[in-house]
């Protein structure tokens, strides 16, 4: 069976400007923070022969890194069936596109366990309010995971955690995982939330973008998550210098 990933037109997405500016970080007199934003995030559902699919296109700056233009297959871990697929694309303007579509029905069936958790072992963000939502989370790549969860007549889920290679031997150094996120509304809708996990250990650092479409409009603020300031003050200013300096680096990403 062949997945369509359902693109919806870049103009169509409202583009509001997400400016993930790691708040936080002034705090701890690190440095400046690294150029990460969410330009543009939609979240549809598309029909593929008689299954719905879930769909999530983000538009993603990050300083001068850049994806590799690559796409593979979401499949189930036990039994590899196909669900659908992640695509990374870098476009002509400098920002990246991350384009997921995966089979609601088929990916809602699978072990919840992973939906908990990012790749460091931490929580999801707490700022994308499914706290009272199952989500599924399925492994791609070595060490990434797709996000897919809630309803689909009420609030619906979806994203991905990117390990990064790169980031390792920068964030690898923290000594304990953190979540730094920010999240914005693009509508009363529509959520998106874009932010950095690390971890100790190799593959467990990298960066995540979630959204969450309600059925019903609801009023929401901006927000900054982070971890407490005592683990916020583990980020060193060498390791902000570094991960500013990388962000700045012309470079094509190594995904895991």
């Amino acid at each position: 069976m062949q997945y369509r990933c359902s693109r919806p037109s870049v103009r169509s997405m409202g583009f509001l400007s997400l400016q993930f500016c790691l708040a936080a970080f002034a705090l701890t007199a690190c440095g400046p923070a690294p150029d990460l934003s969410l330009k543009g995030v939609d979240v549809s559902t598309s029909q593929v022969d008689s299954d719905t699919n879930v769909n999530l296109e983000a538009i993603v700056v990050m300083g001068n890194l850049q994806f590799p233009d690559i796409e593979f297959p979401v499949v189930n871990p036990k039994t590899l069936q196909p669900l659908g697929e992640l695509d990374l694309q870098h476009l002509s303007d400098g920002t990246n596109r991350i384009s997921i579509s995966v089979d609601y029905s088929q990916a809602t069936q699978l072990d919840p366990l992973l939906g908990q958790t990012l790749p460091n072992g931490r929580e999801i963000p707490l700022a994308l309010g499914a706290q009272n939502a199952t989500l599924v989370g399925i492994p791609a790549l070595e060490n990434s995971r797709i996000y897919v969860g809630g309803d689909l007549q009420s609030d619906l889920f979806v994203g991905v955690a990117i390990a990064i290679s790169a980031f390792d031997s920068t964030l690898s150094q923290v000594p304990l995982p953190l979540n730094i996120f920010f999240s914005q509304p693009f509508s009363n809708e529509l959520t998106g939330i874009a932010g950095l996990f690390t971890g100790t250990e190799k593959g467990q650092n990298g960066i995540a973008v979630f959204a969450k479409r309600s059925a019903a409009q609801s009023q929401q603020e901006d927000s900054v998550q982070t971890a407490s300031d005592n683990e916020l003050e583990k980020l060193d200013s060498v390791t902000m210098f570094r991960l500013n300096r990388l962000f700045h680096k012309r470079a094509t990403l190594r995904i895991k």
